[in-house]
């Protein structure tokens, strides 16, 4: 089924009042379309990509959608049906840019959000995002592919581990988006998140880790976004935020490398 088509289903309207439906470009797990009558816009995703090598639960993001759709944190949901891998939600407007994204107002925004993001009680159903197990599940992927890649050295092997099991050690978890990418983030003033196939219950600071390795934050840009985020400073929680970011960014590469692998 074409996705004006599943469009006019979920706004229940006739196929006739479609008048425009537009291919986003940016994604790289699904294909999207902006598709809008006189009235409405909304975005049509249909999932094309291996899922269980790239680790999505479309039954644990079912229950997301939902629970931050009533918490004003994302888009309202009009049709949901993670067995056809197809997800219709309402159009929130044009995503920020990279530049955006590093704006010293906006920095702040984005740490309001994730704050709240992260104080919501975690609907039933959702997956717990073990890091530890993230890596060791990429790792897998790339070793049964036979690849004999340099993020595969026993050094970053171990090196992650170590990482992962650090940050566990004194995490509170809570419900995290984990992709705090500038295209996954829309609004001037209420800033809500979209895209999120890889969130879950998690470690709050690989979320606010997100935001930093995506866009580059230099010392006082993640000092900013640790000020919004934090009622009091904490520089355990500081030293813990670079090691949150150093283990985004190579978990970040292993799922670039299997998303290689299974085109």
């Amino acid at each position: 089924m074409q996705p004006a088509h599943i469009a006019a289903l979920a706004l229940e309207v006739p196929f006739a009042d479609i008048v425009a439906a537009e291919r986003i470009k940016h994604g790289l797990t699904n294909e999207s379309w902006l598709v809008r009558t006189a009235r409405d816009a909304v975005v049509v995703r249909i999932s094309n990509t291996a899922e269980r090598d790239l680790q999505i639960d479309r039954q644990s993001e079912a229950a997301i959608l939902a629970a931050v759709a009533a918490a004003d944190l994302g888009a309202p949901v009009l049709l949901c049906h993670p067995a056809t891998h197809v997800l219709v939600t309402r159009y929130l407007g044009k995503p920020w840019t990279f530049d955006d994204a590093r704006e010293p107002a906006n920095i702040e925004r984005l740490a309001g959000t994730l704050r709240r993001l992260h104080a919501l009680t975690p609907p039933r159903g959702v997956r717990t995002v073990d890091l530890h197990a993230t890596i060791e599940g990429y790792l897998r992927t790339l070793d049964e592919h036979g690849s004999q890649h340099e993020l595969g050295t026993r050094e970053l092997r171990t090196a992650a581990r170590e990482a992962a099991g650090s940050l566990r050690a004194s995490s509170i978890p809570c419900l995290c988006h984990n992709d705090a990418h500038h295209l996954n983030i829309v609004g001037d003033g209420e800033v809500r998140l979209i895209d999120w196939e890889y969130a879950g219950v998690g470690e709050r600071l690989f979320d606010l880790a997100s935001a930093c390795s995506y866009h580059e934050y230099d010392a006082v840009r993640r000092e900013r976004l640790l000020d919004a985020y934090l009622t009091t400073r904490d520089a355990a929680v500081e030293r813990r935020l670079e090691l949150a970011c150093w283990l985004f960014g190579y978990i970040r590469d292993l799922w670039l490398a299997v998303r290689a692998l299974t085109d």
